[in-house]
């Protein structure tokens, strides 16, 4: 952690703790000629000398929050580890040391993270409560981290910590030394880390079994003496080959000295003193290198930039839910036998194959005196000679990545890189080429699978979109049944024609189950499927893909023998047009199958993408249908138009439950000579954007006593803004809002859609509080209202009749309706 922020605290009095006004006025001319930096250094060299509100309130600014300073402070104290934020930004560390002022006026703004734990756009997504200009590590300090809210999708500590193995740890060890039977020397160079170093060799030297390597450690006369002593010890032991340089070669030097003289004629791996491998490890390695083409083979590691698993190019070092080696026996299963060609292995743990050697020699010891490159020098002259180097998906390798033979690793990185391009002017571009191409994505993709089958088998599966609306309100409902039942689920969202993305709720992070590729990767999402032998499918929706996948994972799911349970959210069964709505916004009830195929020749507004003959739609639904273990729809009206198409089917009529939070209930405004409508949601066309529009039209250009709040927002926001209607904007919770829409204190919520809705979540606000609804006389929305005395129902046909709605709204006897509603209360 970084040292620690001194944390003012100052007086309310102004007058003992005002600031100097020259003081003020020098920051604010910095900050008016640019430098918002400077400004800041100096108002916080004021503040920590001379606390005071008006340096604070100034801080706060710049900064960009509406927290308060002091809060600031107190989060950045507990929560942003500067040497993490240095690290794990270059561009930062290149330009400055002071990685907490660069956090607070850009970097938390970036989704720059400020420690190992925190993620930045994880914590904005999962805390929909967070006010605009909060600064995130106060929020996370005064409210997420004692609601227990998560700071990243992962977890809170650390995977995997070097230990020293005791003497009876040692003593349990059988000898890993070189024999007849040896066909593999393991090199572990040695300088610093003590606990990094006995942890690798104990690895090492533990995992062997009767498997054909020796272990070979060379000591580069390390100036620890704990170190030194311990390796002494273990060799006397006769646990592994031991070499004690008596001068300082350097990395690379040693690495080549133990190739050279120390290995034989045998195949080479080099394992840093700091990577820590698992039993069986060896034999899948090598398995890829009996091929003679190959020249080097690398492993998966957590942290080994393109072998990088889960997140390529990271340092993922915090824990998953297994083991690093329960991991790499995932791996086994997962990619027994799977390898991507690269332009360079990773030099961590670094497979060599000694007749290449013989033929282009060893590592370049003086183009790379300290390291950093030579590993990717020998991968490209091995490319140079016809051969090809591996990285492979059977293998995990542990790697902490905090040992390193120089103080100045930035500056001997660059040297290294350097050298690389003056040797190999192509290196850049491959490189680039293959992150780019990412071939290892299919071995991580195999892998988050091989966990996910192997964490959550047997969970229930859900199926859906990801265009969010009431479905999604839909299956949160859900999904909390089945947290309180300490059941598992899964959720696969279609999306982007032919994509499959798998959500846990970070309940696993999988970040390699997303955007599948149904065209090349259908077979992976059937074999997924088929591990992870969920108890059910849960469909919901699959907007968003075409016809041809949309049709695929109908008889994928239905030729499971798995169970399968739909929900009719909207009639995407019978129609590409999911609302029954025709390409113009026009409402048609009961279309024929001939119109709906007439529809088809018309250009598609909707989104929808799955389009085909309504017969052939009819045709699949019908076998999806018919084999399905329970079939529901949430209104009667749904029943009604999906019955009518499909007579073979039980439909189960099952309303959804009361989702919304516990709420007052709304009082009545004071009557004027005023209406005032609210309406509620995300609008477009279907849901009554266009109705919306031309009622205010209407009232604006006849100065009609009707005034129009859109509690949300709309296809049109800036244009139903011109005509007079308020917009509150986006809600981030349904307590959100059900309080402004309390605190509007409309007359009445007009609910415009225009398509028969199956349920409407919209309309379920407006009676949670008992506020009058009036909706058209179709759908689900009728089905609700109708029987309300408080609630008005009117004819669809007014929709596409603004000047007569207007009046309709203006007649409507709104006392009546409060009066209604008082009744049912005291009833």
């Amino acid at each position: 952690m970084g040292a620690p922020l001194r944390i003012p605290v100052f007086s309310k009095s102004r007058s003992s703790n005002k600031p100097s006004e020259t003081e003020l006025q020098r920051a604010q001319r910095i900050r008016d000629a640019g430098d918002i930096w400077g400004a800041f250094t100096i108002l916080r060299a004021g503040y920590e000398k001379q606390p005071s509100e008006e340096i604070a309130t100034e801080l706060s600014s710049l900064i960009g929050t509406t927290s308060g300073y002091v809060d600031v402070l107190a989060a950045m104290a507990s929560h942003f580890d500067n040497n993490f934020y240095l690290n794990s930004n270059p561009d930062v560390r290149g330009a400055t040391k002071d990685g907490d002022i660069h956090y607070l006026l850009y970097g938390w703004k970036e989704n720059r993270n400020p420690s190992p734990f925190f993620d930045n756009a994880f914590y904005r997504d999962r805390n929909p409560d967070l006010k605009p200009g909060e600064f995130l590590l106060s929020h996370f300090a005064k409210c997420g981290k004692a609601a227990g809210s998560p700071a990243n999708p992962i977890n809170d500590r650390y995977w995997f910590e070097p230990f020293s193995p005791t003497d009876e740890q040692w003593s349990k060890l059988s000898p890993a030394r070189m024999n007849d039977n040896t066909e593999t020397v393991v090199i572990i160079p040695v300088y610093k880390g003590y606990e990094e170093t006995m942890t690798a060799i104990y690895h090492a030297v533990s995992s062997r079994g009767n498997d054909r390597y020796s272990l070979l450690v060379i000591n580069d006369k390390s100036p620890d003496d704990a170190i030194n002593a311990r390796l002494r010890s273990l060799a006397a032991k006769g646990l592994f080959e031991y070499h004690a340089s008596v001068i300082n070669r350097g990395f690379v030097q040693t690495c080549n000295y133990a190739i050279k003289e120390l290995s034989g004629n045998h195949d080479v791996i080099l394992l840093n003193s700091d990577a820590y491998v698992f039993p069986g490890w060896y034999n899948r390695l090598k398995a890829h290198a009996i091929d003679p083409s190959v020249a080097t083979v690398t492993p998966l590691s957590n942290n080994a930039t393109i072998c990088s698993y889960p997140l390529t190019h990271r340092d993922n070092f915090l824990a998953l839910e297994c083991t690093p080696e329960q991991l790499d026996t995932l791996a086994a299963n997962a990619n027994r036998g799977l390898a991507v060609e690269t332009p360079t292995g990773v030099g961590f743990c670094f497979y060599m194959n000694r007749n290449v050697i013989n033929k282009i020699g060893a590592l370049d010891s003086d183009a790379f005196k300290v390291g950093y490159g030579e590993e990717n020098d020998f991968c490209m002259r091995a490319l140079n000679h016809g051969y090809k180097n591996l990285i492979v998906g059977d293998v995990f390798v542990f790697h902490t990545g905090s040992v390193s033979f120089s103080a100045i690793k930035e500056e001997n990185f660059n040297m290294g890189q350097k050298a690389l391009e003056v040797n190999h002017p192509n290196y850049s571009p491959l490189v680039r080429g293959h992150i780019m191409a990412d071939p290892e994505l299919h071995l991580r993709r195999r892998l988050d699978m091989e966990r996910l089958s192997a964490a959550l088998r047997g969970a229930t599966v859900f199926v859906t979109h990801k265009w969010g609306g009431g479905i999604n309100t839909y299956l949160k409902q859900q999904k909390e049944a089945l947290k309180d039942k300490k059941s598992d689920f899964v959720t696969l969202q279609v999306h982007d024609s032919c994509r499959v993305t798998v959500n846990t709720d970070y309940g696993l992070f999988v970040p390699n189950l997303t955007n599948i590729d149904l065209r090349n990767e259908f077979g992976l999402v059937a074999e997924m499927i088929d591990k992870l032998s969920p108890k059910l499918f849960h469909v919901n929706s699959f907007a968003g893909i075409d016809w041809h996948w949309h049709k695929k994972l109908l008889e994928l799911i239905s030729e499971s023998g798995i169970p399968y349970k739909y929900v009719g959210h909207d009639y995407s069964s019978i129609s590409h047009h999911y609302q029954l709505l025709r390409p113009d916004n026009i409402y048609a009830p009961i279309p024929s199958i001939q119109e709906r195929r007439t529809w088809s020749t018309m250009i598609e507004n909707s989104g929808s993408i799955d389009i085909c003959d309504p017969d052939e739609r009819l045709e699949a639904y019908t076998g999806f249908l018919v084999k399905a273990a329970v079939v529901e729809v949430p209104s009667k009206a749904a029943n009604a138009i999906l019955e009518r198409e499909f007579p073979q089917v039980t439909f189960n009529v099952v309303p959804h439950d009361d989702h919304l939070p516990d709420f007052p209930i709304a009082t009545r405004r004071a009557r004027d000579k005023r209406i005032k409508v609210a309406v509620i949601g995300a609008i477009g066309p279907h849901k009554g954007s266009d109705v919306l529009t031309a009622l205010a039209v209407d009232a604006k250009n006849r100065n009609l006593e009707l005034d129009y709040t859109l509690v949300g927002y709309s296809s049109n926001d800036e244009l139903l803004k011109s005509q007079g209607v308020y917009i509150t904007g986006p809600y981030h919770t349904e307590a959100e809002a059900l309080d402004i829409l309390s605190r509007a204190q409309p007359d009445f919520v007009l609910i415009p859609s225009i398509w028969p809705e199956t349920f409407c979540y919209a309309l379920s606000m407006a009676l949670k509080l008992l506020i009058p609804p009036v909706v058209f006389d179709i759908g689900a929305q009728a089905e609700r209202v109708s029987p309300l005395a408080w609630g008005v129902t009117l004819p669809i046909s007014l929709a596409y009749a603004p000047r007569k709605l207007s009046e309709t709204l203006l007649g409507i006897d709104i006392d009546k309706l409060w009066d209604a509603r008082e009744r049912k209360i005291a009833a």
